[in-house]
């Protein structure tokens, strides 16, 4: 393959500083889509400080792909932006106007990652991790509210953007499971308040919401609410995914043809029910590739904004369009979300396969997920260990 002139994954930095989750995908055919896709994308993005490539590659990975799938969300979206400064990330101007700051939540220093995981989806303990998560994305949070540059400003103080609506966008990177936990959790972190959900004898959904005051893990604990406290007053809202990670380069790269024949993707996870008064998630899974022409996975799906209803300057949802937007009613002081239509996950898992019968794997993961298999049908896991074991016991 032809390399382009700005190519992501030919090494820039010594070997033994390279991020083994970027050796992960720029070695082998398994991500050939999610390369080829960050590749074009890249192409149009201004590095405003020369330091992305190195970064991406070494020490700030995860952070970087979350950066390069907002500005694909942004270009997908044709919203006008401006890189002109280094900072905010990313200023969308035009006649609903928003500063974009990105961070992400990241592993302890010396943490190694685990790429294949033994639970692919739960942490061994689901509290704790429900509890780390709200730390690490409060801890980001804040990092960027309280950063100063060399002149004292905020970012929403730097004069290209006084008076425009202050974003921070969050993706969680801090562990294997990080991208487990859904949106819920931050909404009670940011509001300050949690919500019940019931059927009444109508059975029609009602909803009682009650404040909460801190958060607890391990033995610290922090406050809640953080859209109400002070040094919040100029966030008009937050941006947040648990789905803009490689995986989804990877998708959309195998939705545009752009994988090889031999690779297929498995997307198992659960996601918003449409049905009138519904309180359960539904469950979904496909094999990358099945979806109508006409709902293709794009950057906007899994992106939630929160908008602060206290806010010195107020945000509009419409300057981020294609979101689920969350925020206050002013009627009753509820919180809801605004879905946008279509297919909205929740949280998902995707899983790669190689070879001249990856497709066939493929739908059986995703025939077993859904419970569609034929009875007495060994299960995806049995099946993968039964030919781990002929594979072992067969020398090969």
């Amino acid at each position: 393959m032809v390399r382009n002139a700005r190519d992501l994954f030919t090494p820039t930095v010594p070997s033994k500083r390279l991020d083994p989750q970027f050796r992960a995908v720029a070695e082998g055919a398994s991500h050939e889509a999610a390369r080829t896709l960050l590749n074009a994308i890249f192409e149009n993005f201004r590095d405003v400080d020369g330091n992305f490539v190195k970064e991406f590659q070494s020490s700030g990975f995860s952070a970087r792909v979350f950066e390069l799938a907002l500005f694909a969300y942004i270009e997908e979206r044709n919203l006008q932006l401006d890189r002109t400064e280094p900072a905010p990330d990313f200023v969308v101007r035009g006649d609903n106007p928003v500063a974009i700051e990105v961070t992400t939540t990241n592993p302890a220093q010396g943490t190694p990652i685990d790429l294949l995981p033994s639970n692919w989806l739960l942490p061994h303990d689901l509290d704790s991790a429900d509890q780390e998560f709200v730390f690490q994305l409060g801890k980001a949070l804040r990092r960027k509210l309280i950063h100063r540059d060399a002149k004292g400003h905020a970012y929403w103080e730097k004069p290209h953007v006084e008076g425009v609506p202050f974003v921070i966008a969050v993706g969680a990177f801090h562990g294997t499971h990080a991208q487990f936990h859904v949106e819920g959790l931050l909404a009670k972190y940011l509001y300050g308040i949690d919500q019940e959900f019931s059927h009444d004898g109508a059975g029609d959904l009602t909803i009682t919401q009650h404040d909460v005051v801190e958060h607890h893990w391990k033995t610290k604990s922090i406050p809640s609410a953080l859209f109400k406290l002070p040094e919040a007053a100029d966030l008009s809202g937050v941006l947040f995914s648990n789905s803009h990670t490689m995986s989804k380069f990877n998708r959309i790269g195998i939705e545009q043809g752009l994988g090889n024949t031999e690779t297929a993707l498995a997307r198992l996870g659960t996601c918003y029910d449409y049905t009138p008064n519904s309180t359960t998630p539904s469950q979904f899974a496909y094999v990358v590739g099945d979806r109508p022409e006409d709902d293709l996975e794009d950057f906007s799906e899994g992106l939630h904004l929160f908008i602060n209803p206290w806010a010195r300057v107020p945000l509009n949802p419409v300057s981020l369009p294609g979101v689920t937007s969350h925020n206050l009613r002013e009627s009753n002081g509820l919180l809801e979300a605004t879905f946008p239509t279509g297919f909205r996950p929740f949280l998902s898992k995707t899983f790669v396969f190689n070879g001249a019968n990856a497709k066939l794997f493929a739908r059986y993961c995703q025939q077993d997920f859904l419970g569609l298999l034929k009875p007495g049908s060994p299960s995806f896991g049995e099946l993968m260990g039964n030919m781990s074991r002929e594979k072992t016991e067969g020398g090969s």
